[in-house]
């Protein structure tokens, strides 16, 4: 993705601009969704419930529809495979498509299908009830196969399966489509529902929340995303996993190859929550399709999401408003500036009391970090992917050079915390003179406390206070053959 902010370009802008726009295939069930606006100022004199002035009736594509507005709005292509019936609300929401210049030829109009609608009734920008107008029906083995050949007669790029469980979706229908992306090589993104997540395998990426993927796993809600993720690849054979954390974010478990990518809310204020798994799953169909890198996508889904749920009711979002949020995006957690990040202990225990990381999940790490190379990246970034916030204390140069010999550090302590304040990967840099940093676990009371594997847990200095105090005591593995006595070692040979 391009970097300069005068010219910034989302990754599947420059191949539409060049006449081959990057196309997303949607399929799933189709919502219309409906608010009435009102004010609610008197108790009705027929029964004690409260009388609702109607001031305004909107309506928007939900569901599926909503997930295609998504990609469309956002400078891609969808094309929409679903089914709906031969009522008012399909009517409306073609209407809403075609407003879009989205493509209909993919929707199938059955007259004995209810298309599912959710009206929502309001007052100052809070729900006082909802009315479902639905009749869930599985969709035939006949309905499905006509909706698989308009796939097989079209060309695209990735495959989102948006699943609400309205029926639009038997397993029969998302295996075989899932199928047909895998033989043209195509990603497929799902944005899941329901138990069983096994129908989903061979989809690139999966898009649970914390409540959907602990249901699936039936297991009580309040684990880790990451632990959620992993739990979920295990089970069901899944490959990516990305678990949408509302404030606490979301995160990609990519599984034992690759370190996990966290990433902190991007919303500014939260108004509704409504549309934002679509966003998300919808961003993260875009990037895969344009080619873009893990990282990159996941930001843009980040940002996409942080958007969504500033706006009332359920909204898309807009290309424009997606290059703004990068643009301007925030840090909450990781200082834009690296010198704020390199703290002394007593302001770094105020700021981890203050109201911005109260709740969040604390991890401490420890080491010299001398010369700094690609094993410490991958460390490090594993490490933070264990947590919220990534503490690393750093050794002295003179607690060094007692541990190590005079000859060390060969980086002086001040530019090392410099060059680990300057990753992404991490939030907080403090030194210690101790030869251990046992004094400061204490002070700082880590719920996550990491080290390398070749450590044995029983012996990681701190492990047993950690433990006692309720948090885990953890660790990584090594990139093998890394180190900086190594490093220092080939440098000599080669003189």
């Amino acid at each position: 993705m391009t970097m300069e902010t005068t010219n910034v370009n989302l990754p599947w802008t420059l191949q539409r601009d060049q006449g081959a726009p990057v196309t997303v295939a949607v399929i799933g069930d189709l919502i219309l969704d409906e608010y009435l606006d009102g004010s609610v100022d008197r108790i009705s004199p027929e029964a004690p419930v409260p009388v609702h002035l109607v001031k305004s009736i909107s309506q928007t594509a939900g569901g599926a529809a909503n997930a295609a507005r998504n990609i469309q709005l956002a400078g891609g292509r969808a094309l929409l495979f679903s089914i709906g019936g031969d009522d008012d609300a399909y009517r409306t929401l073609c209407g809403i498509l075609e407003n879009d210049r989205m493509s209909t030829h993919g929707i199938i109009s059955i007259p004995d299908r209810t298309t599912t609608k959710k009206t929502r009734v309001t007052a100052n920008s809070q729900q006082l009830v909802r009315i479902d107008w639905e009749k869930v029906v599985a969709i035939t083995h006949e309905q499905q196969d006509m909706l698989l050949e308009k796939m097989r007669s079209s060309t695209f790029e990735a495959l989102l399966v948006s699943d609400y469980g309205k029926g639009a979706l038997p397993d029969r229908f998302i295996r075989a489509a899932i199928a047909l992306a895998n033989e043209r090589g195509v990603p497929v993104v799902v944005d899941p529902k329901g138990k069983d997540f096994s129908k989903y395998k061979g989809a690139r990426v999966v898009t649970p929340n914390l409540k959907e993927a602990s249901e699936a796993l039936d297991v009580p809600y309040g684990q880790s995303g990451e632990a959620l993720g992993q739990a979920l690849q295990a089970k069901f054979g899944l490959n990516q996993v990305l678990v949408t954390m509302s404030a606490k974010g979301m995160v990609l478990v990519r599984g034992e190859q690759a370190a996990s990518i966290f990433r902190q809310p991007e919303a500014r204020e939260v108004f509704d929550v409504s549309g934002a798994g679509d966003a998300v799953a919808a961003i993260v169909a875009l990037g895969l399709a344009a080619g873009a890198s893990d990282e990159d996508t996941i930001d843009l889904a980040n940002l996409a999401a942080g958007r969504v749920v500033e706006k009332w009711g359920t909204q898309p979002i807009y290309e424009h408003e997606l290059l703004e949020a990068y643009l301007h995006r925030s840090q909450p957690v990781r200082f834009a500036q690296t010198d704020k990040k390199v703290t002394d202990l007593d302001h770094l225990l105020k700021q981890l009391k203050s109201p911005n990381f109260r709740s969040k999940e604390i991890v401490f790490t420890n080491g010299c970090f001398d010369i700094l190379h690609v094993g410490h990246l991958t460390y490090l970034e594993k490490a933070r992917s264990k947590g919220d916030v990534l503490v690393i204390g750093i050794n002295s140069d003179q607690s060094i050079s007692r541990i190590k010999g005079p000859t060390r550090p060969i980086i002086e302590e001040k530019l090392r915390a410099r060059l680990l304040a300057g990753l992404t990967c991490v939030d907080f840099v403090v030194q210690f003179d101790d030869d251990t940093p046992l004094e400061l676990i204490k002070a700082i009371r880590p719920h996550i406390l990491i080290k390398g594997a070749d450590w044995a847990v029983d012996k990681i200095v701190g492990g047993d206070f950690v433990l006692e105090h309720g948090g885990r005591v953890e660790t990584i593995e090594l990139v093998e053959g890394l180190s900086t006595s190594k490093i220092i070692q080939k440098s000599q040979e080669k003189k």
